[in-house]
């Protein structure tokens, strides 16, 4: 009993320190037309995209979100859970998403609890469909192996998307969109044209679910870990990506980033962000794609 006593005040104590690191969010600019990667060369930016962007399981493109996001942050006092939420709100704003307004359905959602593995296992069992741990037409994550891993693996921050595949104009496929294949099995009927160098769909997020860990992301500033939260929200990357190499927010918690680590989006995360969002959501495959995000992110034009 003491010994469950002891642990129950040590994170206790984490979420109060965690909580105590809120402070004044500084606001950048937004809307930025175009944000480019200085003084890197073209295989640099290739190979940071390369390590950090994966496609959900079976499709190959990557998710994005289409016109919306709203953020709701649970397990924080309000002012800290309104920070995170505005930050995510304005690195959405900045490549061209519309943030949800005040009583909006939540699409992402940010849970800060004291053991994070204890709240993956415990949000999983109350509801699997949060995940799409069930196959569903139209619907994809990275998998069951990947999910076990967000469930088990320690992280100061896990993420989880749900991404849709859509047509290329946005519509939702359902059952009234296939039709019965020769081999018995269904296949997705869409009324869009595609090509060699675009596809009929593209791959849309359907949601994102994002747990802090506060034993372990407490010695982070509030405005870094917002900024953190917000890169794994607007994209899909890679929970064991290695970006020791480059700049990124993604270092935020690896003690040998050294000149890397950073306390906020880098230019290489603006450029990244920027890039997929203005890159063709259409691409044919993520090769296209990503060569499509660096070619943005370096400023090169479609021709070079």
């Amino acid at each position: 009993m003491l010994g469950t006593d002891l642990k129950a005040r040590r994170r206790s104590t984490a979420l109060l320190m965690f909580a105590s690191l809120f402070a004044t969010p500084v606001f950048g600019q937004q809307n930025e037309p175009e944000i480019v990667v200085t003084a890197a060369s073209r295989q640099q930016v290739q190979s940071f995209v390369s390590e950090i962007a994966i496609a959900p399981s079976g499709a190959d493109q990557y998710g994005r979100w289409d016109e919306a996001i709203c953020v709701g942050v649970a397990g924080l006092p309000a002012r800290q859970g309104q920070f995170i939420a505005d930050r995510v709100a304005q690195r959405a704003f900045a490549v061209g998403l519309a943030p949800g307004g005040p009583g909006c359905r939540p699409n992402v959602t940010v849970v800060v609890a004291p053991d994070g593995n204890a709240m993956a296992q415990r949000m999983f069992d109350n509801d699997p469909s949060l995940f799409a741990h069930r196959y569903e037409s139209g619907i994809s994550t990275l998998g069951q192996e990947a999910l076990t891993d967000f469930i088990n693996t320690q992280r100061p921050v896990r993420w989880w998307h749900v991404t849709r595949t859509v047509s290329a104009d946005g519509e939702i496929l359902s059952s009234e969109n296939t039709a019965s294949g020769a081999d018995g099995f269904s296949t997705e009927v869409v009324r869009s044209s595609g090509s060699r160098l675009s596809s009929t769909t593209r791959q849309d997020f359907a949601r994102v679910v994002i747990i802090v860990d506060a034993e372990s992301a407490g010695r982070v500033q509030l405005a870094g870990l917002a900024d953190y939260i917000a890169m794994v929200a607007l994209a899909q990357l890679k929970p064991d990506a290695q970006t020791g190499s480059f700049p990124s927010i993604m270092n935020l918690f690896s003690s040998e980033a050294g000149g890397s680590r950073t306390n906020e989006l880098s230019q290489w995360d603006l450029a990244f962000l920027s890039g997929l969002y203005a890159a063709n959501r259409e691409a044919s495959s993520t090769t296209a794609q990503r060569s499509d995000i660096v070619r943005r992110m370096t400023g090169q034009s479609s021709g070079s």
